[in-house]
């Protein structure tokens, strides 16, 4: 093994093991599909062994490679947790302060974003995606996250700032086309959507005897836009109802609470704490996000 690795190189070797595929963790990291292939080359050329098996599906990684995986996310950890500390003693509000949010369909933060500049003109935004599970937030790569959740995990600190109800939607050239508008679930076919999708499909079970499953997405916004394009019914948010039809189809259907998350270590930074507060400030006052 050649003492000179450079462990830089572990970055890669981790995103690819979470992506599966070398385009995947080079999205992730925002760099090309060579970098990604080169630096882990790299690594497998210092280390000696071969980290990955080179599958027509993807990238796997070997027994070899799982034996080290686990001390590379333990050190991955270590240099968060590092980072965090250090940001955290900074109490200025100024700098770069990262946000993870849940589909912007659901949570809408621009307005709120445009007068919070206006107040702290020193702090530099940066808005992405929140990577999500069914447990919540399962990797906060960033400063502040808001999503949308019933699971946020015990890790972070944080608020619930609202709730978002959801209803039947269908877009008036979809019902056009079956000239007529029902009660009945099999009457129709079903979009589903991102983490939710489970609950979705036990609340077909429990009212539809067919399951009519025409399209599942990833996101509220992929079954927004389909339930536009007239492929079918979805629950989606009450924000779009100027916009669909909603169908006199009465559900149960639960809540999702919005999300303010941060970590233990970033609450006292004064950017993180600036944002917080003006977003409970903002929330108390009633104004929405969704």
């Amino acid at each position: 093994m050649n003492n000179k690795m450079n462990w830089d190189h572990l970055r890669y070797f981790i995103e690819v093991v979470k992506a599966g595929t070398v385009v995947g963790a080079a999205r992730e990291l925002a760099v090309s599909h060579a970098t990604v292939l080169r630096n882990i080359v790299r690594l497998e050329q210092s280390l000696g062994m071969r980290l990955f098996d080179r599958l027509q599906s993807g990238y796997q990684v070997t027994a070899e490679g799982e034996e080290i995986l686990g001390n590379a996310l333990a050190m991955e950890e270590q240099a968060q947790t590092l980072a965090r500390r250090a940001l955290g003693k900074h109490p200025a509000p100024e700098g770069v302060l990262s946000l993870a949010v849940s589909d912007t369909s659901l949570i809408d933060l621009m307005p709120l974003i445009r007068e919070f500049r206006a107040e702290f003109p020193r702090i530099e935004l940066r808005v992405g995606p929140a990577r999500e599970s069914a447990g919540g937030v399962m990797q906060l790569k960033a400063d502040i996250a808001i999503v949308a959740t019933n699971s946020p995990l015990e890790s972070l600190v944080g608020r619930q700032l609202s709730r978002i109800a959801f209803a039947c939607y269908a877009s008036s050239h979809y019902l056009r086309e079956r000239q007529k508008q029902s009660s009945n679930f099999d009457d129709y076919d079903w979009i589903s959507w991102g983490l939710q999708a489970s609950w979705q499909h036990g609340m077909l079970k429990r009212f539809s005897s067919k399951q009519k499953v025409a399209l599942q997405t990833a996101s509220h916004r992929d079954a927004l836009d389909a339930v536009q394009a007239g492929v079918g019914v979805s629950l989606l948010s009450d924000r779009y109802k100027e916009e669909l039809t909603r169908l006199p189809i009465k559900v149960s259907s639960e809540t999702l609470g919005v999300w303010m998350l941060t970590h233990p270590e970033l609450r006292r930074s004064g950017k993180v704490r600036a944002f917080m507060d003006f977003v409970a400030g903002w929330t108390e006052n009633g104004k929405l996000l969704t």
